[in-house]
């Protein structure tokens, strides 16, 4: 049933359920945005030259991977899951060390590095509820903000066409991320019943609409319907479970997975503020379940093959807008992924939604991480000191961004952790904020003795 609580807001609250088909639109709505990640799976094959049927595969076993993720997340047991709605997504932060552990060693190098990673991911997930002091809302504020801007990047880059270096973006795709964009906003906006609940299911069809009417026709992509298998389970023998490990690899991995583990912090601890908007203090002991989770996630995707999942923004961003933040959407979700990741021709089908459309569904949602993040920020009072705090750990964080040339000259072992503002910023926040109060601190240690 909703939620009746006028504080919150909320039209479907974290443990309520859904009537059926308010569940599995608003499942499938959540599950759009995991599009984006079904795209790497594809990148990394084609850097190595791998075959059409191998791409097929990776994606399917990526998906499976996220929806089973997806599910453990939406669950809360004592060690395991955050009870939250915070979906799993091909995680791109992985995305070139992977490639390089392909290069090196062949897919097992890379499976085995990612398992690695995921248990790395684990052990932190263990110690993070004893950190509480380290995250007043001041930090939380700017970590949740980050977030969403540290995707910002690749927002704007779908919204545009996907442009790479050397790629023309043509007026046809900003036409269609421009009214993919005003129709998802003015449905949430001015819409009212359904129409806010499902905006952007709206928005993502009628751009879709918009991009067949006017966007050149490839037949190339289409094509790829064809070749997929209408139903295959994407597990081919124990060959496909053989690990490798590579000691060469292990400091880069280590980084990164600490990086990744920041970056499932800060949407967990937005899915929190979302779905608890009444703590005056970050509850640990469901974000430990969420990265023990997330960990968890990675580890299985190294093992079976498929690429590192992480937690979404933009699926966090999107159950802010929309006010719907059931665990049980999360549940409903994994199960349409799993299910979709047997039917290869789904999948691909899924995945010929045009980038334009995809960046403005994420550059909408990432607008409610960013201001969630805001809002937590000022809920401590704005002095002199955490003026400079904020101020001093925003700038440095957002220069890794601008100039990513000059943090390119750090020793190869710190360049993950300056690599985007995310973790730039969390890292410099929790520095700055136990330097700039660390006289009011021993004081009020000195006191209590």
């Amino acid at each position: 049933m909703a939620s009746s609580n006028p504080d919150t807001e909320l039209i479907y609250a974290q443990n309520d359920v859904p009537p059926v088909p308010h569940l599995l639109l608003l499942s499938l709505q959540q599950g759009m945005l995991l599009i984006l990640g079904t795209m790497l799976p594809v990148l990394l094959v084609k850097e190595i030259g791998g075959s059409t049927d191998m791409a097929i595969t990776m994606v399917s076993l990526t998906m499976i991977v996220s929806g089973i993720g997806t599910i453990i997340q939406a669950l809360r047991t004592r060690w395991l899951g955050s009870g939250y709605l915070c979906p799993n997504i091909g995680g791109p932060s992985y995305l070139a060390l992977s490639l390089t552990a392909v290069i090196q060693g062949g897919l097992p190098l890379m499976q085995g590095m990612l398992v690695f990673a995921g248990i790395v991911e684990m052990f932190l997930s263990r110690i993070v509820s004893r950190l509480r002091a380290l995250f007043p809302p001041l930090v939380v504020g700017m970590t949740v903000m980050m977030v969403g801007v540290s995707i910002i990047p690749m927002a704007f880059a779908n919204f545009c066409g996907s442009p790479v270096a050397g790629d023309v973006v043509i007026w046809q795709d900003i036409v269609v991320g421009t009214v993919t964009l005003v129709v998802i906003v003015g449905c949430n906006l001015w819409g009212t019943g359904q129409v806010k609940l499902y905006c952007l299911l709206i928005g993502i069809f009628v751009g879709w609409g918009v991009s067949l009417s006017i966007t050149p026709f490839d037949p190339v992509r289409y094509q790829m319907i064809e070749k997929a298998p209408l139903f295959a389970i994407p597990f081919t023998g124990l060959s496909q479970f053989r690990l490798a490990f590579d000691w060469s690899l292990v400091l880069p991995f280590l980084v990164i997975s600490i990086c990744g583990s920041l970056k499932s912090f800060g949407n967990l601890l937005a899915a929190q503020k979302i779905t608890r908007p009444d703590l005056e203090k970050p509850d640990m002991d469901p974000i430990a379940g969420g990265l023990m989770a997330d960990g968890l996630s990675t580890a299985l995707a190294g093992l079976i093959g498929a690429v590192a999942v992480d937690t979404s923004s933009s699926n966090v961003g999107l159950a802010a807008a929309t006010r719907a933040v059931s665990r049980w959407i999360g549940v409903c979700m994994g199960v349409m992924y799993i299910l979709a990741g047997c039917f290869p021709v789904v999948a691909t089908a899924i995945a010929l939604v045009p980038a334009p459309v995809m960046g403005a569904a994420v550059i909408f949602a990432i607008c409610f991480m960013i201001l969630t993040g805001i809002k937590e920020m000022l809920s401590e009072p704005m002095d002199q000191r955490n003026i400079a705090i904020a101020g001093m750990s925003i700038t440095f964080g957002l220069s890794t961004g601008f100039v990513p040339e000059l943090f390119a000259q750090l020793p190869s072992f710190l360049q993950p952790l300056f690599s985007n503002p995310l973790a730039a910023t969390t890292i410099l926040g929790i520095i700055f904020y136990q330097i700039f109060h660390a006289d009011t601190n021993l004081a009020a240690l000195l006191k209590k003795k």
